[in-house]
């Protein structure tokens, strides 16, 4: 589908994070080297330490009113209508090729729309970025400079810089070929994790100020609410990234991060460190994720939402009495055998 592909919007989740957007461009680049038309969409604009990457001053934030002009749309990092944005659902039933690229649980889109649907949803893979270069791989593409910049990006960024429990010797190969192709690890990490506005880090420092745990240390939670945003002019997407600092207590398995940044509509991140899997725990609230990232979005008070998140995090927190789907940190944690 997209080897024959000539006119194409490449579109990812909303609040695009590093291999949202590091897909999505990488895979755009590669379109426009092979002499496709390109459309490179989001609902929400590229992070300030994501503009770096080559592209990403074209990346538009509304799509035309007419789209009989392309005849394939590729979705990266997500496989429902919804997450696209409020666009994604006349998007999906408009174009009459879709193409979805994902690592995430989920049935996916195919089957669930009128168009051609074709979709890779591969759990294993440690981002959306390995995927699309897999692709390009197969397709016998190049990849340049550009490409291997926005792709070691998309899968530094979801390994947490190599740290978390999706990185795997595969992992490192495919960072290694998109070295050789011309990424830079030292100024994609400085652009990357050390470009932040003085008002983020401010508001960080408020949030930690009220960061709360319970059940003997194991689960950490912060807020962060409608005043604060305003207090400290941020948006939703600058505080993505406050709930690692949550997870990063000494002894804490599982924390959240609740935000309000539009009253009365919730949006919380999970994150557990060893054992748990927190995908379950989000699913018992409408969302997903992976076994160690991630959330939901709900309605209604934070009150609330936090009253049952302590109700059902509980049983969550118990020691898995089988590891047999574990990931071997945890299992060496469960096992008594500290590692930290």
């Amino acid at each position: 589908m997209i080897g024959s592909a000539r006119s194409l919007i490449v579109t990812a989740h909303q609040r695009p994070d590093g291999d949202a957007i590091g897909s999505l461009l990488g895979l755009a680049a590669a379109l426009k080297d092979q002499g496709r038309k390109v459309l490179c969409y989001t609902n929400d604009p590229v992070k300030a330490n994501f503009r770096f990457l080559p592209g990403a001053d074209q990346v538009c934030h509304q799509l035309p009113e007419d789209l009989s002009d392309f005849d394939t749309a590729v979705i990266l990092d997500c496989h429902e209508p919804e997450r696209i944005g409020p666009e994604g659902r006349r998007l999906v039933q408009s174009v009459p090729r879709l193409c979805v690229l994902d690592h995430h649980l989920g049935d996916g889109l195919c089957g669930t729309v009128e168009s051609e649907c074709v979709q890779v949803i591969d759990t294993s893979a440690c981002a959306t970025g390995a995927i699309c270069l897999d692709l390009l791989e197969l397709l016998g593409w190049a990849v340049t400079r550009d490409v291997a910049a926005c792709l070691y990006t998309a899968v530094m960024t979801d390994t947490g810089g190599f740290a978390y429990s999706n990185t795997s010797a595969r992992t490192f190969e495919i960072a290694r070929k998109l070295v050789e192709k011309g990424a830079d690890p030292y100024e994609i990490s400085a652009c990357v994790f050390e470009t932040r506005a003085l008002s983020q880090l401010k508001m960080l420092g408020e949030a930690l100020a009220g960061l709360e745990t319970f059940f003997d240390g194991r689960f950490s939670l912060m807020q962060v609410g409608p005043e604060m945003f305003r207090k400290w002019g941020c948006t939703e997407a600058d505080t993505d990234e406050f709930v690692a600092y949550a997870r990063s207590v000494d002894g804490v398995e599982v924390a959240a991060l609740v935000k309000e940044f539009v009253p009365g509509r919730i949006s919380v991140s999970l994150r557990s460190k060893f054992y748990v899997n927190v995908a379950a725990l989000a699913a018992e609230f409408g969302g997903g994720g992976h076994f160690h990232a991630a959330g939901f979005k709900t309605k209604g008070s934070s009150e609330k939402v936090i009253e049952m998140l302590l109700d059902r995090v509980a049983s969550y927190l118990e020691a898995p009495s089988s590891t047999a789907d574990t990931p071997v940190s945890g299992r060496i944690r469960a096992a008594g055998q500290g590692i930290c």
